[in-house]
């Protein structure tokens, strides 16, 4: 980082000089190293502040070593990589923001659930400073990789490892709220359908799930949990088991499931709510305008997104920042639910 020694000799913080040099400081590093996409004026004006007030630099560690890219790499699950889902296109959204704001490039890799390839060769090849992560696995392959490298990088969800950099909302206090509205409302038979129990966050849906029942002193019948629903198929085959066994709710761990699912039961010829109720542990403006609405926990993406990313950065730049961050939510009751 840049120092400056006024004439009392007391370093002046580095937030202080950037901001009397008008300059973010990322643009003040590229300016000192000569390196990046500077405009002229920026970096005369930059260098002019450090002649005149006698800076020196510190380069920031930009991850495992001295070479700076003034990149960062947002991670997306191929099973997550249509960019048209809601929560997929608010977190970039958010990423890219504050990361220009800080004067970052942002790369998408798109990996598998258990490949490393793809950062393997971001990191081979110097191409980035950090990485956010926007998927959480049990036993991620990616993590001890990234500590081993010592990449400095962001993880949203619930990592195992408690040291590790991470944002997520409140997915099990969201989910046991949700729950318990539900049974306080009289549902007897609730339906559970959920994804790949390899997400961290569909554990955390589950959990809050399971919670809600022990806190209502009831039972979770066991043969109306669908789970590792994987395919459409899948959710199409566990929609229609559901009601044959006779639940009187259905409730999805996210917004594709709670839209697929109120497809299926139009199909076949049952109303929401009057025959069934539908409710998603994840909300999107599509479930809003719905027919019927549907009811759902709201979790803020945008914010989710931005947070990491400012956790990150922080983190480049070498400021203390707070391991784990935890945002809250909101249940929005909507037609669906309503007896």
């Amino acid at each position: 980082m840049m120092a400056c020694l006024p004439m009392n000799d007391k370093a002046v913080d580095i937030t202080q000089s950037t901001e009397t040099a008008d300059a973010p400081k990322t643009k003040v590093y590229r300016s000192m190293i000569g390196n990046g996409r500077i405009s002229p004026a920026t970096r005369q004006r930059v260098l002019d502040y450090v002649k005149k007030h006698d800076c020196t630099l510190d380069v920031p560690a930009c991850g495992a070593g001295n070479h700076c890219s003034y990149n960062i790499s947002l991670v997306i699950s191929k099973q997550f990589s249509d960019f048209e889902m809601p929560f997929l296109r608010k977190i970039m959204r958010s990423v890219y923001y504050v990361a220009g704001e800080y004067d970052y490039d942002v790369l998408l890799t798109l990996v598998d659930e258990n490949e490393t390839r793809p950062v393997e060769r971001l990191l081979g090849n110097r191409k980035i400073d950090g990485l956010i992560l926007t998927r959480t696995l049990e036993r991620d392959p990616l993590i001890p990789l990234l500590k081993a490298r010592k990449l400095p990088f962001v993880a949203i969800g619930q990592p195992e490892d408690d040291e590790i950099l991470s944002v997520d909302h409140d997915q099990v206090g969201g989910c046991r709220e949700m729950t318990s509205l539900l049974l306080m409302k009289g549902m007897k038979h609730i339906a559970l359908l959920g994804g790949s129990m390899l997400y961290t966050v569909n554990q955390s849906r589950l959990e809050g799930f399971r919670q809600a029942y022990d806190k209502m002193g009831q039972v979770i019948d066991e043969g109306l949990l669908f789970l590792e629903l994987e395919t459409d198929d899948l959710r199409m085959w566990a929609v229609q088991q559901a009601v044959e066994r006779g639940a009187d709710c259905i409730l999805c761990m996210d917004e594709r499931l709670a839209q697929l699912s109120l497809n299926v039961l139009k199909q076949l010829n049952l109303r929401v709510p009057q025959d069934i109720r539908l409710a998603s542990l994840y909300d999107s403006e599509n479930l809003a305008n719905a027919v019927p609405p549907i009811t759902a926990v709201q979790f803020n993406a945008d914010i989710l997104g931005l947070k990491a990313t400012q956790q990150l950065l922080c983190a480049l730049q070498g400021e203390k920042v707070e391991t784990r961050i935890e945002l809250g939510y909101q249940v929005s009751l909507r037609e669906s639910t309503q007896i």
